[in-house]
Protein backbone atom coordinates (compact mmCIF):
# COMPACT_ATOMS: atom_id res chain seq x y z
CA UNK A 1 0.00 0.00 0.00
CA UNK A 2 2.54 2.54 0.81
CA UNK A 3 4.32 1.20 -1.94
CA UNK A 4 1.09 2.48 -4.52
CA UNK A 5 0.99 5.77 -2.33
CA UNK A 6 4.13 6.66 -3.05
CA UNK A 7 4.31 6.20 -6.90
CA UNK A 8 0.77 8.44 -7.09
CA UNK A 9 2.93 11.07 -4.86
CA UNK A 10 5.10 10.77 -7.62
CA UNK A 11 2.78 10.73 -10.68
CA UNK A 12 1.66 14.20 -8.70
CA UNK A 13 4.65 15.72 -8.47
CA UNK A 14 5.49 14.74 -11.78
CA UNK A 15 2.85 16.12 -13.31
CA UNK A 16 3.21 19.82 -11.66
CA UNK A 17 5.54 22.67 -12.50
CA UNK A 18 7.43 24.63 -9.90
CA UNK A 19 7.20 27.65 -11.91
CA UNK A 20 4.67 30.65 -12.99
CA UNK A 21 3.03 30.30 -16.11
CA UNK A 22 4.87 31.34 -18.80
CA UNK A 23 3.20 34.99 -20.72
CA UNK A 24 3.22 36.72 -24.01
CA UNK A 25 4.79 39.84 -23.19
CA UNK A 26 7.52 40.22 -25.06
CA UNK A 27 9.65 43.15 -23.74
CA UNK A 28 7.10 44.30 -21.25
CA UNK A 29 7.40 42.06 -18.89
CA UNK A 30 8.12 44.48 -15.98
CA UNK A 31 5.52 46.21 -16.67
CA UNK A 32 3.18 43.80 -16.92
CA UNK A 33 4.32 41.95 -13.57
CA UNK A 34 3.61 45.77 -12.14
CA UNK A 35 0.39 45.63 -13.52
CA UNK A 36 -0.68 41.93 -12.17
CA UNK A 37 0.73 42.73 -9.12
CA UNK A 38 -2.11 46.12 -8.68
CA UNK A 39 -4.28 44.16 -9.97
CA UNK A 40 -4.57 41.49 -7.39
CA UNK A 41 -4.04 44.23 -4.87
CA UNK A 42 -7.45 46.04 -6.21
CA UNK A 43 -5.40 48.74 -7.66
CA UNK A 44 -7.31 48.84 -10.84
CA UNK A 45 -6.68 52.41 -12.30
CA UNK A 46 -2.59 51.63 -11.32
CA UNK A 47 -3.18 48.15 -13.51
CA UNK A 48 -4.20 49.52 -16.35
CA UNK A 49 -1.86 52.33 -16.70
CA UNK A 50 0.99 49.81 -16.36
CA UNK A 51 -0.81 47.47 -18.50
CA UNK A 52 -1.25 50.31 -21.27
CA UNK A 53 2.56 50.99 -20.42
CA UNK A 54 3.10 47.74 -21.31
CA UNK A 55 1.69 47.81 -24.99
CA UNK A 56 3.62 51.23 -26.02
CA UNK A 57 6.52 49.47 -24.95
CA UNK A 58 5.83 46.02 -26.75
CA UNK A 59 2.65 46.32 -29.20
CA UNK A 60 2.53 42.71 -29.34
CA UNK A 61 2.57 42.26 -25.59
CA UNK A 62 -0.45 40.04 -25.78
CA UNK A 63 -0.59 39.20 -22.12
CA UNK A 64 -0.82 43.19 -21.35
CA UNK A 65 -3.97 43.01 -23.54
CA UNK A 66 -5.13 40.15 -21.80
CA UNK A 67 -4.80 41.32 -18.15
CA UNK A 68 -6.12 45.05 -19.52
CA UNK A 69 -9.60 42.99 -19.90
CA UNK A 70 -9.42 41.75 -16.73
CA UNK A 71 -8.50 45.21 -15.09
CA UNK A 72 -11.66 46.61 -16.69
CA UNK A 73 -15.54 46.91 -15.85
CA UNK A 74 -16.26 48.46 -18.78
CA UNK A 75 -17.43 45.53 -20.85
CA UNK A 76 -17.85 47.13 -24.25
CA UNK A 77 -13.89 47.89 -23.63
CA UNK A 78 -13.06 44.35 -22.07
CA UNK A 79 -14.20 42.75 -25.20
CA UNK A 80 -12.03 44.78 -27.59
CA UNK A 81 -9.28 43.87 -25.47
CA UNK A 82 -10.05 40.07 -24.85
CA UNK A 83 -10.25 39.64 -28.44
CA UNK A 84 -7.38 41.89 -29.42
CA UNK A 85 -5.81 39.40 -27.58
CA UNK A 86 -6.81 36.24 -29.27
CA UNK A 87 -6.03 37.79 -32.79
CA UNK A 88 -2.55 38.14 -31.71
CA UNK A 89 -1.78 35.15 -29.10
CA UNK A 90 0.07 31.79 -29.51
CA UNK A 91 -1.63 28.83 -30.76
CA UNK A 92 -0.68 25.98 -27.93
CA UNK A 93 0.61 28.39 -25.42
CA UNK A 94 -0.85 27.56 -21.93
CA UNK A 95 -2.10 31.62 -21.41
CA UNK A 96 -3.92 31.30 -25.26
CA UNK A 97 -6.42 28.78 -23.07
CA UNK A 98 -7.27 31.68 -20.78
CA UNK A 99 -7.43 34.21 -23.75
CA UNK A 100 -9.96 31.91 -25.44
CA UNK A 101 -12.29 31.69 -22.12
CA UNK A 102 -12.05 35.06 -21.63
CA UNK A 103 -13.76 35.51 -25.38
CA UNK A 104 -15.80 32.74 -24.98
CA UNK A 105 -16.84 34.31 -20.99
CA UNK A 106 -17.83 37.46 -22.63
CA UNK A 107 -19.83 36.12 -25.65
CA UNK A 108 -21.66 34.39 -22.50
CA UNK A 109 -20.63 30.68 -23.37
CA UNK A 110 -18.57 29.54 -20.73
CA UNK A 111 -17.28 30.08 -16.66
CA UNK A 112 -15.21 32.96 -17.03
CA UNK A 113 -12.30 30.68 -14.59
CA UNK A 114 -13.55 27.78 -16.18
CA UNK A 115 -9.52 27.17 -17.48
CA UNK A 116 -7.70 27.98 -13.89
CA UNK A 117 -7.31 25.05 -12.10
CA UNK A 118 -6.40 22.75 -14.78
CA UNK A 119 -3.46 25.74 -15.62
CA UNK A 120 -2.97 25.83 -11.65
CA UNK A 121 -2.23 22.65 -11.05
CA UNK A 122 0.75 22.33 -13.79
CA UNK A 123 2.05 25.64 -12.51
CA UNK A 124 2.22 25.61 -9.18
CA UNK A 125 4.05 28.67 -8.17
CA UNK A 126 2.15 31.04 -9.97
CA UNK A 127 0.14 33.03 -7.21
CA UNK A 128 -1.86 35.04 -9.84
CA UNK A 129 -3.16 31.28 -11.41
CA UNK A 130 -4.24 30.55 -8.02
CA UNK A 131 -6.57 33.43 -7.29
CA UNK A 132 -8.48 32.32 -10.92
CA UNK A 133 -8.70 29.04 -9.38
CA UNK A 134 -10.46 29.50 -6.14
CA UNK A 135 -12.84 32.14 -8.32
CA UNK A 136 -13.83 28.92 -10.14
CA UNK A 137 -14.61 26.88 -7.38
CA UNK A 138 -16.40 29.89 -5.37
CA UNK A 139 -18.33 30.33 -8.93
CA UNK A 140 -19.41 26.81 -8.56
CA UNK A 141 -20.08 26.73 -5.00
CA UNK A 142 -17.31 24.61 -3.85
CA UNK A 143 -16.39 26.66 -1.11
CA UNK A 144 -14.48 24.24 1.13
CA UNK A 145 -12.51 22.96 -1.88
CA UNK A 146 -11.52 26.99 -2.73
CA UNK A 147 -10.58 27.25 0.67
CA UNK A 148 -8.18 24.32 0.71
CA UNK A 149 -6.43 25.71 -2.30
CA UNK A 150 -5.62 29.24 -0.86
CA UNK A 151 -4.55 27.68 2.18
CA UNK A 152 -2.17 26.08 0.79
CA UNK A 153 -1.08 28.40 -1.80
CA UNK A 154 -0.81 31.37 0.87
CA UNK A 155 1.07 29.88 3.27
CA UNK A 156 3.77 28.29 0.51
CA UNK A 157 3.61 31.26 -1.64
CA UNK A 158 3.30 33.52 1.08
CA UNK A 159 1.24 36.12 -0.66
CA UNK A 160 -0.85 38.52 0.70
CA UNK A 161 -3.67 38.62 -1.49
CA UNK A 162 -4.36 35.30 -1.62
CA UNK A 163 -4.75 35.25 2.47
CA UNK A 164 -6.82 38.50 1.62
CA UNK A 165 -8.72 36.24 -0.80
CA UNK A 166 -8.81 33.47 1.72
CA UNK A 167 -10.62 35.64 4.32
CA UNK A 168 -13.12 37.26 1.69
CA UNK A 169 -14.22 33.80 1.26
CA UNK A 170 -15.62 33.57 4.58
CA UNK A 171 -16.77 37.16 4.48
CA UNK A 172 -18.67 36.15 1.44
CA UNK A 173 -20.13 32.99 2.34
CA UNK A 174 -20.03 32.88 6.54
CA UNK A 175 -23.24 30.82 7.46
CA UNK A 176 -22.67 32.58 11.31
CA UNK A 177 -20.56 34.97 13.65
CA UNK A 178 -17.90 32.32 14.49
CA UNK A 179 -17.48 31.79 10.68
CA UNK A 180 -17.40 35.35 10.31
CA UNK A 181 -14.23 35.99 12.45
CA UNK A 182 -12.35 33.75 11.03
CA UNK A 183 -11.97 36.33 8.21
CA UNK A 184 -9.83 38.35 10.89
CA UNK A 185 -6.39 36.65 11.36
CA UNK A 186 -6.51 36.34 7.78
CA UNK A 187 -6.34 40.13 7.04
CA UNK A 188 -3.89 40.63 9.83
CA UNK A 189 -1.47 37.97 7.89
CA UNK A 190 -2.22 40.04 4.71
CA UNK A 191 -1.01 43.37 6.43
CA UNK A 192 1.91 41.55 8.03
CA UNK A 193 3.04 40.43 4.38
CA UNK A 194 2.12 44.09 2.57
CA UNK A 195 2.16 47.08 5.43
CA UNK A 196 2.39 48.95 2.23
CA UNK A 197 -0.70 47.90 0.52
CA UNK A 198 -3.65 50.13 1.34
CA UNK A 199 -6.13 46.97 0.37
CA UNK A 200 -5.11 45.31 3.32
CA UNK A 201 -6.31 48.07 5.45
CA UNK A 202 -9.22 48.93 3.62
CA UNK A 203 -10.06 44.82 3.84
CA UNK A 204 -9.89 45.54 8.05
CA UNK A 205 -11.95 48.82 7.39
CA UNK A 206 -14.97 46.32 5.44
CA UNK A 207 -14.47 43.53 8.57
CA UNK A 208 -15.47 46.29 11.05
CA UNK A 209 -18.13 47.83 8.37
CA UNK A 210 -20.31 44.56 8.17
CA UNK A 211 -19.63 43.97 11.71
CA UNK A 212 -21.54 47.76 12.80
CA UNK A 213 -18.41 48.60 14.60
CA UNK A 214 -18.57 51.94 12.63
CA UNK A 215 -15.46 54.10 14.64
CA UNK A 216 -13.15 50.76 13.72
CA UNK A 217 -14.06 50.68 10.01
CA UNK A 218 -13.15 54.49 9.51
CA UNK A 219 -10.07 53.97 11.85
CA UNK A 220 -9.29 51.70 9.00
CA UNK A 221 -10.80 53.06 6.15
CA UNK A 222 -8.70 56.41 7.03
CA UNK A 223 -5.46 54.44 7.76
CA UNK A 224 -5.50 52.75 3.47
CA UNK A 225 -5.90 56.58 2.58
CA UNK A 226 -2.88 57.20 4.64
CA UNK A 227 -0.79 54.21 3.09
CA UNK A 228 -1.81 55.02 -0.36
CA UNK A 229 -3.78 58.64 -0.96
CA UNK A 230 -3.78 57.55 -4.52
CA UNK A 231 -5.84 54.33 -3.25
CA UNK A 232 -8.99 54.77 -5.09
CA UNK A 233 -11.48 53.03 -2.75
CA UNK A 234 -10.14 54.33 0.51
CA UNK A 235 -11.40 57.75 0.16
CA UNK A 236 -14.68 56.28 -1.44
CA UNK A 237 -15.09 53.49 1.22
CA UNK A 238 -14.28 56.43 4.26
CA UNK A 239 -17.24 58.24 3.05
CA UNK A 240 -19.68 55.14 2.60
CA UNK A 241 -18.88 54.39 6.61
CA UNK A 242 -19.37 57.73 8.23
CA UNK A 243 -22.80 57.51 6.01
CA UNK A 244 -23.61 54.53 7.77
CA UNK A 245 -22.77 55.49 11.11
CA UNK A 246 -24.80 58.51 10.45
CA UNK A 247 -27.58 56.46 9.50
CA UNK A 248 -27.46 54.10 12.30
CA UNK A 249 -27.86 57.36 14.83
CA UNK A 250 -31.17 57.66 16.35
CA UNK A 251 -30.94 61.65 15.27
CA UNK A 252 -30.73 60.90 11.52
CA UNK A 253 -32.98 62.36 9.33
CA UNK A 254 -34.15 60.40 7.00
CA UNK A 255 -38.37 60.67 5.33
CA UNK A 256 -40.41 58.07 7.15
CA UNK A 257 -42.10 55.39 5.26
CA UNK A 258 -45.78 55.07 5.54
CA UNK A 259 -45.88 51.57 6.07
CA UNK A 260 -45.05 48.60 8.37
CA UNK A 261 -43.98 45.63 6.18
CA UNK A 262 -40.02 45.83 5.82
CA UNK A 263 -40.56 43.80 2.41
CA UNK A 264 -42.69 46.37 1.66
CA UNK A 265 -39.60 49.26 1.96
CA UNK A 266 -36.95 46.68 0.90
CA UNK A 267 -38.87 46.67 -2.79
CA UNK A 268 -40.00 50.29 -2.54
CA UNK A 269 -36.11 51.48 -2.49
CA UNK A 270 -35.03 49.17 -4.97
CA UNK A 271 -38.03 50.76 -7.40
CA UNK A 272 -36.03 53.71 -7.09
CA UNK A 273 -33.29 52.73 -7.39
CA UNK A 274 -34.31 51.05 -10.84
CA UNK A 275 -36.16 54.18 -11.69
CA UNK A 276 -33.20 56.27 -11.14
CA UNK A 277 -31.23 53.91 -13.88
CA UNK A 278 -33.93 53.95 -16.57
CA UNK A 279 -35.01 50.91 -16.33
CA UNK A 280 -38.81 51.45 -16.20
CA UNK A 281 -40.39 48.29 -16.42
CA UNK A 282 -37.87 46.52 -13.52
CA UNK A 283 -39.01 49.55 -11.41
CA UNK A 284 -43.08 48.80 -12.08
CA UNK A 285 -42.05 45.25 -11.23
CA UNK A 286 -40.41 46.23 -7.81
CA UNK A 287 -43.21 49.18 -6.66
CA UNK A 288 -45.73 46.23 -7.71
CA UNK A 289 -44.17 44.06 -5.34
CA UNK A 290 -43.80 46.58 -2.46
CA UNK A 291 -47.57 46.96 -3.12
CA UNK A 292 -48.03 43.15 -2.79
CA UNK A 293 -46.41 43.21 0.55
CA UNK A 294 -48.53 46.39 1.75
CA UNK A 295 -51.64 47.17 -0.78
CA UNK A 296 -52.15 50.31 1.29
CA UNK A 297 -48.67 51.76 0.19
CA UNK A 298 -49.99 55.29 -1.21
CA UNK A 299 -46.42 56.21 -2.41
CA UNK A 300 -45.41 52.74 -3.69
CA UNK A 301 -48.48 53.28 -6.50
CA UNK A 302 -47.67 57.17 -7.11
CA UNK A 303 -44.06 55.82 -7.94
CA UNK A 304 -45.25 52.80 -10.09
CA UNK A 305 -47.24 55.41 -11.95
CA UNK A 306 -44.46 57.25 -12.39
CA UNK A 307 -42.98 54.24 -14.07
CA UNK A 308 -45.88 54.15 -16.73
CA UNK A 309 -45.58 57.85 -17.64
CA UNK A 310 -42.13 57.14 -18.56
CA UNK A 311 -43.20 54.25 -20.42
CA UNK A 312 -46.02 56.32 -21.94
CA UNK A 313 -48.58 54.14 -21.01
CA UNK A 314 -51.57 56.80 -19.58
CA UNK A 315 -54.74 54.39 -18.33
CA UNK A 316 -52.41 52.55 -16.23
CA UNK A 317 -50.61 55.68 -15.11
CA UNK A 318 -54.34 57.24 -14.53
CA UNK A 319 -55.53 54.50 -12.63
CA UNK A 320 -52.65 54.13 -10.18
CA UNK A 321 -52.51 57.89 -9.53
CA UNK A 322 -55.99 57.73 -8.47
CA UNK A 323 -55.40 55.22 -6.23
CA UNK A 324 -53.00 56.78 -4.83
CA UNK A 325 -54.33 60.00 -4.39
CA UNK A 326 -56.95 57.85 -2.39
CA UNK A 327 -55.46 56.25 0.04
CA UNK A 328 -53.10 59.74 0.74
CA UNK A 329 -55.42 60.29 3.51
CA UNK A 330 -53.42 57.06 5.44
CA UNK A 331 -49.89 58.57 4.26
CA UNK A 332 -47.93 61.25 6.72
CA UNK A 333 -48.22 64.41 5.49
CA UNK A 334 -44.76 64.56 3.73
CA UNK A 335 -45.94 61.64 1.33
CA UNK A 336 -49.13 63.27 1.09
CA UNK A 337 -47.76 66.45 -0.60
CA UNK A 338 -45.81 64.26 -2.87
CA UNK A 339 -48.25 62.39 -3.82
CA UNK A 340 -50.55 65.21 -4.71
CA UNK A 341 -47.99 66.66 -6.36
CA UNK A 342 -46.95 64.34 -8.55
CA UNK A 343 -50.43 63.56 -9.38
CA UNK A 344 -50.80 67.10 -10.76
CA UNK A 345 -47.65 67.20 -12.01
CA UNK A 346 -48.50 63.85 -14.89
CA UNK A 347 -51.89 64.86 -15.16
CA UNK A 348 -51.92 68.50 -15.90
CA UNK A 349 -48.18 68.79 -16.58
CA UNK A 350 -47.49 71.18 -13.72
CA UNK A 351 -44.32 71.98 -11.74
CA UNK A 352 -45.31 71.60 -7.86
CA UNK A 353 -43.42 68.31 -7.39
CA UNK A 354 -40.38 69.84 -7.62
CA UNK A 355 -41.19 72.21 -5.19
CA UNK A 356 -42.32 69.69 -2.86
CA UNK A 357 -38.81 67.96 -2.66
CA UNK A 358 -36.99 71.05 -2.33
CA UNK A 359 -38.98 71.55 1.14
CA UNK A 360 -38.87 68.01 1.80
CA UNK A 361 -35.04 67.79 1.35
CA UNK A 362 -34.11 70.31 3.73
CA UNK A 363 -35.72 68.85 6.76
CA UNK A 364 -34.66 65.56 5.92
CA UNK A 365 -31.00 66.54 4.16
CA UNK A 366 -29.65 62.78 5.08
CA UNK A 367 -32.01 60.53 2.57
CA UNK A 368 -29.93 60.13 -1.18
CA UNK A 369 -33.06 59.23 -2.66
CA UNK A 370 -34.43 62.78 -1.81
CA UNK A 371 -31.38 64.28 -2.38
CA UNK A 372 -31.54 63.03 -5.78
CA UNK A 373 -34.72 63.70 -6.72
CA UNK A 374 -33.64 67.69 -6.39
CA UNK A 375 -31.74 66.95 -9.66
CA UNK A 376 -33.77 64.25 -11.31
CA UNK A 377 -36.94 65.83 -11.14
CA UNK A 378 -35.69 69.70 -12.02
CA UNK A 379 -32.79 68.84 -14.11
CA UNK A 380 -34.34 70.78 -16.94
CA UNK A 381 -34.96 73.78 -14.21
CA UNK A 382 -31.97 74.82 -12.12
CA UNK A 383 -29.16 74.42 -14.93
CA UNK A 384 -26.14 72.18 -14.73
CA UNK A 385 -23.99 74.47 -12.61
CA UNK A 386 -26.59 73.46 -9.55
CA UNK A 387 -26.95 69.93 -11.12
CA UNK A 388 -22.91 69.55 -10.70
CA UNK A 389 -23.10 71.40 -7.28
CA UNK A 390 -26.00 69.08 -5.93
CA UNK A 391 -25.01 65.85 -7.64
CA UNK A 392 -21.32 66.61 -5.74
CA UNK A 393 -22.90 67.22 -2.21
CA UNK A 394 -24.86 63.89 -2.94
CA UNK A 395 -21.68 61.46 -4.01
CA UNK A 396 -19.72 62.86 -1.39
CA UNK A 397 -22.42 61.85 1.45
CA UNK A 398 -23.22 58.55 -0.37
CA UNK A 399 -20.58 57.45 -2.92
CA UNK A 400 -22.61 54.21 -3.27
CA UNK A 401 -25.30 56.23 -5.22
CA UNK A 402 -23.83 55.78 -8.70
CA UNK A 403 -26.55 57.23 -10.73
CA UNK A 404 -25.37 60.86 -9.35
CA UNK A 405 -22.10 60.37 -11.72
CA UNK A 406 -24.61 59.95 -14.61
CA UNK A 407 -26.82 62.98 -14.02
CA UNK A 408 -23.38 65.02 -13.52
CA UNK A 409 -21.75 64.00 -17.19
CA UNK A 410 -24.73 65.55 -18.24
CA UNK A 411 -24.54 68.51 -16.59
CA UNK A 412 -20.41 68.75 -18.11
CA UNK A 413 -22.03 67.80 -21.86
CA UNK A 414 -24.36 70.72 -21.36
CA UNK A 415 -21.44 72.75 -20.42
CA UNK A 416 -19.47 71.12 -23.44
CA UNK A 417 -17.02 70.01 -21.03
CA UNK A 418 -16.54 66.75 -22.58
CA UNK A 419 -13.54 65.49 -20.88
CA UNK A 420 -15.37 65.93 -17.66
CA UNK A 421 -18.72 64.10 -19.36
CA UNK A 422 -16.49 61.48 -20.07
CA UNK A 423 -14.45 60.49 -16.84
CA UNK A 424 -18.13 60.31 -15.06
CA UNK A 425 -19.53 58.88 -17.29
CA UNK A 426 -16.57 55.89 -17.79
CA UNK A 427 -16.28 55.83 -13.86
CA UNK A 428 -20.46 54.97 -13.63
CA UNK A 429 -19.99 52.11 -16.14
CA UNK A 430 -17.35 50.78 -14.10
CA UNK A 431 -18.76 50.92 -10.76
CA UNK A 432 -22.14 49.40 -12.56
CA UNK A 433 -20.72 47.58 -15.33
CA UNK A 434 -24.07 45.27 -15.11
CA UNK A 435 -26.42 48.13 -15.68
CA UNK A 436 -27.74 49.09 -19.15
CA UNK A 437 -28.20 52.86 -18.85
CA UNK A 438 -24.39 53.99 -17.60
CA UNK A 439 -23.24 52.02 -21.51
CA UNK A 440 -26.46 54.03 -23.40
CA UNK A 441 -24.71 57.39 -21.66
CA UNK A 442 -21.59 56.70 -22.57
CA UNK A 443 -22.66 56.39 -25.85
CA UNK A 444 -24.25 59.48 -25.97
CA UNK A 445 -20.67 61.01 -25.48
CA UNK A 446 -19.40 59.48 -27.65
CA UNK A 447 -22.28 60.52 -30.49
CA UNK A 448 -21.43 64.21 -29.23
CA UNK A 449 -17.77 64.02 -30.11
CA UNK A 450 -18.53 62.71 -33.50
CA UNK A 451 -17.67 59.25 -32.72
CA UNK A 452 -20.41 57.09 -34.35
CA UNK A 453 -18.31 53.54 -34.47
CA UNK A 454 -17.81 53.86 -30.93
CA UNK A 455 -21.33 55.53 -30.25
CA UNK A 456 -22.64 52.18 -31.86
CA UNK A 457 -20.54 49.72 -29.53
CA UNK A 458 -22.32 51.25 -26.56
CA UNK A 459 -25.42 51.44 -27.87
CA UNK A 460 -25.06 48.08 -28.87
CA UNK A 461 -24.02 46.75 -24.62
CA UNK A 462 -26.81 48.72 -23.47
CA UNK A 463 -29.57 47.35 -26.02
CA UNK A 464 -28.14 43.83 -25.33
CA UNK A 465 -28.84 44.35 -21.79
CA UNK A 466 -32.83 45.61 -22.44
CA UNK A 467 -32.32 49.19 -22.36
CA UNK A 468 -35.02 49.42 -25.26
CA UNK A 469 -34.14 53.45 -25.88
CA UNK A 470 -30.71 52.41 -26.59
CA UNK A 471 -31.88 50.02 -29.61
CA UNK A 472 -33.78 52.44 -31.58
CA UNK A 473 -30.53 54.53 -31.43
CA UNK A 474 -28.47 51.53 -32.79
CA UNK A 475 -30.85 51.55 -35.68
CA UNK A 476 -30.80 55.11 -35.96
CA UNK A 477 -26.96 55.46 -35.89
CA UNK A 478 -26.55 52.07 -38.25
CA UNK A 479 -28.49 54.08 -40.86
CA UNK A 480 -26.14 57.43 -40.60
CA UNK A 481 -22.97 55.33 -40.70
CA UNK A 482 -24.26 53.30 -43.81
CA UNK A 483 -25.25 56.62 -45.54
CA UNK A 484 -21.83 58.22 -44.90
CA UNK A 485 -20.14 54.45 -46.09
CA UNK A 486 -22.04 55.22 -49.43
CA UNK A 487 -21.59 59.08 -49.66
CA UNK A 488 -17.32 58.24 -49.04
CA UNK A 489 -17.97 55.52 -51.81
Amino acid sequence: MKKVLTLLLILLVGCQSNSEMPRQAGKASTELMKGLEAMHHVRFSEARSHFEEGILKDSNCVSCYLNLGNAEQDRVLKREYFEKALIMSKKGHPETKIIENAVNWINGEVDRFEVFPELYKKYNNDKFLASGAYRYYQSKDKIDEGRLLLQEASQRLNAGHLYNLLAYSYIWNAQNEEEYNAALPLIEKYIQINPNEANAYDSLGEFYLNKGDFDTAIDNYELAAEVDPNFEWASRNLSLAKYQKKLSNESVELMPRSTDSDNAKIFFNTGMWQLYNLEWKLAEESFSSAISEDNSFALAYAMRARTHFFQEQQDSMKEDLDIAVSMSLNASNEEQKMIMALSNDLSDGTNTFNRVIERLVKKYPDSSYLRFETIFATINDIGPDAVLRRGKELYAMNPDFTPALNIMGYAHLQKAELDNAKDLFQEQVRRQPGKANPYDSLGDFYLEVKDDEMALKYFKQSAKMGLEASQVKVDSLIVVIESKSTEEL
